[in-house]
């Protein structure tokens, strides 16, 4: 139900409560479509966070500052100036619909008294944060919409703001005729919970389940096929929720998915189709709550998604070059295999000379170097005498065998390329860090693989290496965790001492994970701890019994012109575990 009309209402109800009669301090951007409003109230200074980001729109109060870009975007700098000062007169929706208005008692270029609006739409791709004046006119919006992207509705400066257009019902002003009469008019043999959210506003198809699955149908029951006592379950549901809302009856609930702990919906209201052992419910005190707790892995996730585009789409496909260049490798390798049967009959050509003659095409004889001495018919060119023949066959052998030494390097180097590339991408695709990101980056450059990029307006230093992630198990033991290929290779081979005990998850790209000993012989249940956390950090993080390799650091050793992070060991022993973030954030030394 993530952000639909229900939910929205529920949230709006609680910030209108807590910033009614507050007034902005601050405003900032920290994204390009995010904008962050420090409020001052009489109890508090909450900072409303609103994102029109395309995957994840939403709208909370966050407890931590966000970094901001050194110059505020123009966006910023209009809304600084027409609102900081201004009181929040409300925060309303409207209809159900997932449209927030923020009523501001603000001041013209003249100084005058006049209401503005700020428009927060929370529409999938359509989201946007448009600034109105008393006269309902656009000031501007966070995306400026022309007419060449929509000729349905433009968003530009100067422009009056027009509500998106809908026909959907809204449930708080309808009735049970209205339903009936949606029902009749219905062509299409929609399920019930289809037909719920297409008539409905701020429904969404976990709502429009919720609803269905309280009247007692399931996803595959038809709208057409319904009697009339099954119409009144279903009007008899809406009216329930239709109570609930009016009566601010909310409960914030997250649903998150048993065997993974992924969060998959939250809502304000009961989720029955949810009530199954697949399916975890976590009630929580408030809505901002719910919504921080589903957004704030989900929002860094994203937009470390939209970061990191460029650069997980060149590691594949270089990857994916690669592969195909091992293939084709391991094509030439089987044909350079043939080498030596050249050889073999180069050498019976000139054992039996004495029965050849020049223009001979072909001729059969004993093959001396099979066991089971089988015969063999060897092909001449006639335009060869046979000791020319031979020397054909000879030069051919020597030319494979020289390839056969050359592809066999190169399917070597090509095989570690590969197994470097895909240790990069899974470091890509598992950090949340933008800054291990540049760092990664910068590693690609140095190793050739990437072109650099030159900015003046940064000088050309190397940046210090950050600090790894840090652990501690529940003996005490410190674990260390690289978080990318340069810092794994320090760790390892710098930092750890020989004693220590080294990790890595077995043919599985992942990170480093050192154990810090100190001379001591750590217990099992650390050892256990460590292979959980390199299980968490590696490609294989949401799988089950992961194996995981561990010795001590000094079998491990890294060969001569390896690529960053690339290593080989010995001795070791393996251990299968299977991940768990709740256990191994547990352990996390911040």
């Amino acid at each position: 139900m993530a952000f639909d009309g229900i939910f929205i209402n529920g949230l709006v109800h609680e910030l209108n409560q807590w910033m009614a009669g507050g007034r902005i301090d601050k405003i900032h951007q920290p994204e390009a479509d995010a904008l962050v409003l420090h409020i001052k109230t009489t109890r508090d200074k909450p900072m409303l966070y609103i994102s029109a980001n395309a995957s994840l729109p939403h709208m909370t109060v966050i407890g931590d500052k966000l970094a901001n870009p050194q110059t505020p975007p123009m966006f910023c700098m209009l809304l600084r100036k027409h609102l900081v000062g201004s009181k929040i007169i409300k925060i309303e929706q409207v209809g159900l619909e997932r449209v927030i208005s923020i009523e501001l008692d603000a001041r013209n270029d003249l100084g005058d008294k006049v209401i503005k609006r700020l428009m927060i739409e929370i529409m999938g791709k359509h989201s946007n944060i448009i600034l109105i004046d008393e006269n309902k006119k656009i000031v501007d919006s966070v995306k400026r919409i022309p007419f060449s992207v929509s000729r349905v509705r433009q968003l530009l400066p100067g422009l009056t703001y027009v509500l998106p257009k809908t026909t959907k019902l809204n449930l708080l002003d309808s009735n049970e005729q209205a339903f009936l009469d949606a029902v009749g008019q219905q062509s299409k043999n929609l399920p019930v919970f289809k037909f719920i959210y297409m008539t409905y506003q701020g429904f969404s198809p976990a709502s429009g389940r919720a609803i269905a699955h309280q009247a007692g149908f399931g996803d595959d029951d038809l709208i057409n096929n319904c009697q009339s006592a099954d119409l009144q379950k279903i009007w008899q549901a809406l009216t329930r929720m239709d109570d609930r809302l009016k009566d601010h009856d909310y409960t914030p609930l997250l649903v998150r998915e048993s065997k993974t702990g992924k969060y998959v919906d939250l809502s304000n209201v009961p989720l029955g189709q949810y009530e199954i052992d697949d399916y975890e419910i976590e009630t929580l005190p408030d809505v901002v709550g719910s919504i921080n707790l589903y957004f704030s892995r989900k929002d860094k996730v994203n937009r470390m998604l939209q970061k990191t585009q460029n650069l997980r789409k060149f590691l594949q496909q270089r990857l994916d070059r690669m592969r195909k260049k091992v293939q084709n490798l391991n094509e030439d390798l089987l044909f350079a295999d043939n080498a030596e049967e050249n050889k073999v009959l180069g050498d019976l050509i000139l054992a039996n000379l004495w029965q050849l003659d020049k223009g001979m095409n072909a001729f059969t004889t004993q093959n001396y170097f099979d066991p089971e001495a089988k015969e063999i018919t060897i092909q001449l060119d006639v335009r060869l005498t046979p000791q020319e023949n031979a020397q054909r066959y000879f030069k051919k052998y020597n030319k494979l065998r020289t390839a056969q030494d050359q592809v066999a390097k190169q399917l070597e180097d090509t095989q570690h390329e590969v197994a470097y590339l895909e240790q990069v991408l899974a470091t890509v695709e598992l950090t949340d860090d933008p800054e291990n990101i540049e760092a990664i980056r910068q590693e690609l450059m140095d190793a050739g693989l990437m072109k650099r990029r030159y900015d003046k307006k940064k000088k050309n230093t190397k940046k210090q290496l950050e600090s790894p992630i840090h652990y501690r198990s529940s003996d005490g033991f410190e674990i260390l965790v690289g978080k990318n290929n340069l810092q794994n290779d320090w760790l390892t081979l710098r930092h750890a001492s020989n004693r220590d005990i080294w990790l890595h998850t077995k043919i599985i790209p992942g990170s480093h994970v050192i154990i810090r000993t100190a001379g001591q012989a750590p217990p099992e249940q650390t050892i256990y701890e460590a292979a959980c956390i390199a299980a968490w950090h590696s490609k294989a993080r949401l799988s089950g019994q992961v194996p995981v390799d561990y010795t001590e650091v000094k079998h491990v050793s890294k060969p001569s012109g390896a690529k960053p992070g690339m290593v080989i060991y010995q001795t070791n022993q393996t251990l299968y575990v299977t991940p768990d973030e709740e256990e191994v954030q547990r352990h996390r030394i911040e």
